[in-house]
C-alpha cells in the first residue's frame, strides 16, 4: 500500500492546450485610415498653394484611379 502512495505521478500536457493569441488588427480601419491621410495630404497640398486647383479638376479620374489602385495593393498583403 506504501508503494501504491509514493509513485511518481505525472500528468503531461499537451503543449497547444493554450491557443496562440493573434492580434486582432481592424484591416478595414487601416484601409479608412490611409484613405483619409491621402486626401488630407492632398487637401493640404492645394490650400499652400502647392497643388493647384486646376490641377485637381482635370486630373481627378487618374488620381481617383491611383488611389484605388494603392488600396487594392495595400490589401493584397
Amino acid at each position: 500500500m506504501d508503494k501504491d502512495i509514493n509513485e511518481d505521478i505525472k500528468i503531461s500536457k499537451p503543449e497547444s492546450a493554450k491557443p496562440k493569441k493573434k492580434r486582432n488588427i481592424n484591416k478595414w480601419g487601416i484601409y479608412i485610415s490611409i484613405c483619409f491621410i491621402l486626401i488630407g495630404l492632398v487637401w493640404y497640398g492645394v490650400n499652400l498653394g502647392v497643388i493647384p486647383l486646376t490641377f485637381l479638376q482635370e486630373q481627378a479620374g487618374p488620381i481617383v484611379l491611383v488611389l484605388i489602385g494603392i488600396l487594392i495593393l495595400v490589401k493584397s498583403f
